[in-house]
């Protein structure tokens, strides 16, 4: 299976596990749902049937008022409870249909209500009204109002209903205490399945990713030791691995890369042995007849009596370019051992390197040399370091285009490297040659007018890039130029050491 098909199918099933956690916790919520409804609707019987009892109570005390004092703003009271009465009642009518037993106490109260209006509220207001008529009427009303509320007939009849409605509320309240229990047990069923559904599917989750994280880290881990030792020079080395995936497709382009990188060692070892046979055949062969020459040259200068200036300034210019010749094949054969060798790394002065430059120098007198604070003390190859500084600080005398110039070599410590600065207060270099002047033959006067190689900013370049560090100018044409390089704090990698090439 592909790896990223194993990664895919681990996710799904860690995406399966929770949606069975939702759908659970889902299931419960509709649980916890349903109680609470049923909790609200137990709670609007009760709620209602306390209301239609007040009514009730408002029926029984404004007909008590009007009955008392004969006022008729007593009855208002008791005209409107009937109203909304009726509706309570049909209310609560609605809302027991599903409780058999508690909708027949609806009914029971209901006709009690009709009984009470009926016989006993409804016969006295008929004959309170017509009491002032006459004093039989006033006759009639007393015997009635003696016969039913002096003898708590009407009483008995809003007692029975009074203790209905306590009934319904009783077990209203039981019903309502027995489904908040319920839902309370449904919340902690609830929250106990989504935990438990939650911890197995992240300990199930864990497990799996653990298991396929480490399989991926151990194979890794391997390829890394095999690219860790290609890094190291190694490339005999190779990787088995017979998973069928991508890390398998990557660990065969590694061990090809290994064989090629192998192959191509073994060219370039032989190439350089070839070039480093054949630097020795050409400065051997290219040297002598150099040296022929001008011997040949210095032979005929002496035997030759002449006072021609022509032919002694011809003779002159043999030489120089015998000695130009001999200078390029020199400075070849140092560039291309740049990084061949391994030198050692030891800790230095920085301070005593330009000093001791200065000294193998010998810069004329009229030139000062400033150093502003002391030079850092640093670690690496003080053969290359000194090279460095010897082709800056010699190229700084060379060009000058006086005799009375002015130097100033500078340290500043960055977080991993020393940045060095050598500036002088020559002519300086215009832009569009500051990146051409690193180049090998490169020089910024004809050879005829000041005579040099053009390899000492190429070597320069080579060697501070070979440390892993950088070199670049900043000048401008008639002011001056400041050569800065980096140089790191911990060493890199280690280079041969280079003849220098003033």
């Amino acid at each position: 299976m592909k790896l990223i098909s194993t990664i895919y199918t681990v996710i799904g099933l860690i995406l399966v596990m929770f949606c069975i956690v939702t759908m659970g916790y889902i299931q419960q919520t509709r649980k916890v749902k349903k109680s609470i409804e049923d909790v609200l609707y137990t709670s609007s019987i009760i709620r209602e049937a306390e209301r239609a009892q007040k009514l009730l109570l408002d029926l029984e005390t404004g007909l008590r008022g009007y009955l008392l004092t004969g006022q008729k703003p007593f009855l208002k009271p008791y005209l409107e409870g009937q109203i909304d009465f009726e509706r309570s009642i049909n209310h609560l009518d609605s809302l027991t249909k599903a409780s058999p037993a508690q909708n027949k106490q609806i009914q029971l109260i209901r006709h009690d209500a009709q009984l009470w209006l009926g016989t006993f509220a409804l016969p006295l207001l008929e004959n309170k009204t017509d009491v002032q008529v006459s004093a039989q009427n006033r006759t009639l009303y007393d015997s009635l109002f003696t016969a039913t509320a002096q003898q708590g007939t009407g009483k008995s009849i809003m007692d029975r209903a009074r203790q209905r409605f306590d009934q319904i509320k009783q077990e209203e309240e039981r019903i309502k205490k027995d489904r908040l229990a319920e839902m309370n047990a449904s919340l902690f069923r609830t929250n106990e399945i989504a935990v438990g559904l939650t911890f197995l599917s992240v300990l199930a989750g864990s497990f799996m990713a653990y298991l396929l994280g480490n399989t991926i880290k151990r194979r890794f881990r391997r390829m890394n030791n095999l690219a860790h030792s290609i890094a190291q020079g190694d490339y005999s080395v190779s990787l088995v691995d017979r998973h069928n995936d991508e890390i398998s497709s990557l660990t065969r382009s590694l061990n090809k890369m290994a064989r090629q990188l192998q192959n191509s060692f073994n060219h370039l070892t032989k190439t350089n042995n070839e070039l480093d046979q054949f630097a020795y055949v050409v400065s051997h062969d290219l040297k002598a007849p150099l040296r022929a020459i001008n011997n040949l040259a210095e032979w005929i200068a002496e035997d030759l009596v002449t006072d021609e200036p022509d032919i002694k300034k011809n003779l002159s210019i043999l030489r120089s370019r015998v000695h130009r010749m001999e200078n390029l094949i020199n400075g070849i054969l140092a560039y291309s051992k740049v990084g061949k060798q391994v030198l050692p790394s030891t800790s230095f002065s920085a301070q005593e390197v330009v000093k001791e430059t200065l000294e193998n120098l010998s810069p004329p007198d009229t030139f000062r040399i400033h150093t502003p604070a002391v030079l850092p003390t640093i670690t690496g190859e003080r053969t290359l370091f000194y090279q460095v500084m010897s082709n800056l600080l010699s190229n700084a005398f060379k060009y000058h285009h006086t005799q009375h110039g002015n130097i100033e070599i500078r340290a500043k410590v960055l977080p991993d490297f020393y940045q060095f600065e050598v500036q002088d207060d020559g002519p300086g270099i215009p832009k569009e040659y500051q990146a051409k002047v690193f180049g090998i033959f490169q020089t910024m006067e004809a050879r005829d007018v000041k005579e040099s190689t053009g390899v000492g900013l190429s070597i320069v370049k080579k060697i501070v890039e070979e440390k892993g560090g950088q070199v670049w100018i900043e000048s401008e044409k008639g002011q001056g130029t400041t050569f800065l390089f980096t140089w790191p704090k911990v060493p890199v990698t280690s280079l041969t050491s280079i003849p220098l090439q003033p």
